[in-house]
């Protein structure tokens, strides 16, 4: 839901009186305006990327948008576009995220901790806001990339009453494709080259309208799609293959959000949304073939197969919150929201044979499943001052979900405190209790836009998590912070999927596919930032280990996928002076998980012997470590405006990480074998503000 913070002008405040007023543990703030510092990926600076770095999380796959948060499955993070959910956070399959950082504010990152007005996911929150225009003058920004092109204005409609921000990407790789083919001579690559194509585009619009000093009506409106479409024709003597792939998906979401002033004590904020997630994959296989008998009579057979996936998911949601600050030493929040859920998916097979006109085979099959879901929260958090040394957080929540003749009711309770030792030094601990009504459907661990959303149901449950917090932060000499945090976190009805052979879940049968278990993760997290007006510099280290507990898959505790046991980020971007800054980021982690047999039995007479297999996720790809670098050249151009060229290399080294692991036997010698694809990316961009 939309947070309650609504200010129109930066507050300065001092360091003292910022530690003051976080008592939440667990939160990273980031400033949107910093984000265009650090390291852009083929061109582009991206805040999913930014966050894969911190501590406590793990990016799963390489170049992608995913977030593993203290042992998360990466289907439970909500993420919130102006308070508006959003269920697909990527593009170019997870190489950009669906975030603008032109257009983007401020991004509060929550790991644990909680605050009571957040709910519906297990691990994380990333509350990302959209700037409001620029109520006086108008500003902007156009930029070219490897990839794709920006373009950013803002500025007073009224001046004084009526703003707005408006931005746009595109990706080039069409265009690309195109110029390419004017120089390509082989027959085959440019047919391949002409039977694909790929692009994304979306844009964010946000209108802002003070009606007066005490209240003001925002409308906030996104809209992303993501275009992937492939041919491919095979020719042989007798016979001729056409196949035939097309996906789309993308975002559209809108929400209009009235801020009032009621008194000097008492702010409050209503709002109303609707978000809508779609993605559609069309398979299309026509194959033709002809015999000839030793008589010269004709056979020909023609085979059709035609499959149609559509994931679909959207809501409609409505609530409002309030603010009190009438009581001394106490900051209270209240609110509660209403969210009327629709999952939509179906898909449509079949397949058909004819030889010589007459049909030999056919068969058909449509599968769908339709549910409408009502979420209710209500919820109350208090921030407590007392004295000068002690905050506490108190928060609940009561959330309801209904769905198919089935309630669920849960309570969540919320609690932060933190102690203020000295002016440099605080300790803080929390607990907060989170449920996740939908789940992900998925035959892979690959985060695919065509992956289903359904609700807990009767026979499946609502995941849950409680997670411990225990830190400290000290303020050392010479700008200089250390935070510390260990965390440990259950998580229960957990599902994973118990077939094998196919990328599909069966979407009527789906709750048949699917077993429960665990999950538990725990570790401790890192933080050592420098920062002055010229040089930003991080250290993080997590030590952390992630498990799961399915009993039909093994009798006790197994290591995640994504058990990452050591993460290290080394990160640094210095200012030279206004026309220069240099970033650099070295990123290693121990790898992933995955499984694999462990050996072979061989039963005389057969061709081929029985696996063995000694647990789940019993091997781990090797480590993975890459290091990135990028300069900022700024430049003011001869009207005065600022030009900035962007000059960036993405794994500097050269290191091919490993993606993809397997167990390959050869006359009983067992021997691994990585795979992987992404090397060394250098990339360019030109951005200009006016």
């Amino acid at each position: 839901m939309p947070s309650v913070d609504t200010l129109d002008a930066a507050i300065i405040r001092d360091e003292k009186t910022i530690r003051q007023i976080t008592t939440q543990t667990s939160i990273k703030k980031i400033d949107g305006s910093k984000i265009g510092r650090n390291f852009a990926v083929l061109g582009a600076p991206d805040l999913i990327k930014t966050l894969q770095m911190l501590p406590g999380v793990s990016d799963g796959s390489e170049l992608s948008s995913g977030l593993y948060v203290r042992g998360g499955d990466g289907s439970d993070n909500l993420f919130l576009l102006d308070g508006v959910p959003m269920y697909q956070v990527s593009h170019l399959i997870g190489m950009f995220s669906s975030f603008n950082t032109d257009v983007i504010g401020d991004t509060d990152f929550y790991k644990g901790g909680f605050p009571a007005r957040f709910g519906g996911r297990l691990s994380s929150v990333v509350d990302v806001g959209v700037r409001d225009g620029n109520f006086k003058e108008w500003h902007g920004n156009a930029s070219i990339g490897l990839v794709d092109g920006h373009f950013q204005i803002e500025g007073p409609l009224i001046p004084g009453k009526t703003s707005i921000n408006f931005g746009v990407r595109r990706t080039w790789t069409d265009i690309i494709k195109s110029i390419a083919m004017l120089f390509i001579n082989n027959e085959l690559t440019e047919e391949m080259a002409g039977k694909t194509h790929y692009d994304f585009g979306d844009f964010n619009l946000k209108l802002v309208h003070k009606f007066s000093p005490v209240s003001k009506l925002s409308f906030s409106g996104y809209y992303g799609q993501d275009l992937m479409k492939a041919s491919l024709m095979m020719r042989e003597d007798n016979t001729k293959e056409d196949f035939t792939f097309d996906l789309k998906w993308g975002n559209t979401l809108g929400t209009l959000v009235w801020d009032r002033a009621w008194s000097e004590t008492l702010d409050m904020q209503a709002f109303i949304y609707y978000t809508n997630y779609s993605a559609r994959m069309k398979i299309l296989l026509e194959a033709t073939s002809v015999d000839v008998d030793e008589e010269g009579n004709k056979t020909t057979t023609l085979i059709h197969m035609h499959e149609n996936n559509l994931s679909r998911i959207y809501d409609l949601g409505a609530g409002v919150n309030f603010f009190d600050k009438r009581w001394d030493g106490h900051h209270l929040r209240w609110g509660g929201s209403a969210v009327w859920h629709t999952y939509d998916p179906s898909r449509d097979e079949s397949i058909n044979a004819k030889t010589n006109g007459m049909l030999i085979f056919n068969s058909s099959d449509s599968q769908s499943k339709h549910y409408l879901g009502g979420e209710f929260a209500l919820y109350a958090e208090d921030e407590i001052t007392l004295g000068r040394q002690w905050r506490i957080n108190l928060g609940l929540r009561e959330a309801l979900f209904v769905v198919d003749g089935r309630a669920y009711n849960r309570v969540e309770p919320r609690a932060a405190v933190k102690f203020m030792a000295t002016d440099y030094l605080d300790f803080k601990g929390s607990f907060s209790t989170m449920n996740q009504f939908a789940h992900i459907v998925s035959a892979t661990y690959a985060d695919l836009p065509v992956d289903m959303w359904m609700p807990s149901t009767a026979r499946v449950q609502p995941m849950g998590s409680n997670q411990f917090v225990l830190g400290g932060t000290l303020k050392l000499p010479q700008n200089l912070s250390l935070d510390v945090e260990a965390f440990y976190k259950t998580m229960s009805h957990l599902y994973e999927y118990a077939e094998t052979n196919t990328m599909m879940p069966k979407i009527d049968k789906w709750e048949d596919v699917f077993e429960e278990g665990r999950g538990r993760a725990y570790g401790v997290e890192f933080s050592l930032e420098y920062e002055t007006p010229k040089l930003n510099a991080a250290a993080y280290y997590t030590l952390s280990k992630t498990e799961r507990l399915f009993k039909t898959f093994y009798y006790t505790w197994y290591p995640a996928r994504n058990d990452n046991r050591h993460k290290i980020t080394l990160s640094a971007s210095y200012r030279f002076n206004r026309r220069f800054e240099l970033y650099a980021a070295w990123l290693y982690h121990t790898g992933n998980k995955f499984t694999g047999r462990s050996g072979v039995i061989w039963i005389d007479g057969r061709d081929s012997g029985q696996n063995l297999y000694e647990s789940p996720n019993n091997y781990s790809l090797p480590a993975y470590h890459r290091l990135d670098v990028g300069l900022n050249w700024h430049k003011k151009t001869r009207h005065g405006n600022e030009s900035t060229w962007t000059f960036s290399i993405y794994n500097a080294y050269n290191h091919v990480n490993p993606m993809l692991g397997m167990i390959e036997e050869d006359h009983g010698k067992m021997t691994g074998v990585a795979y992987g694809i992404i090397p060394i990316i250098p990339t360019i961009s030109y951005a200009l503000k006016f």
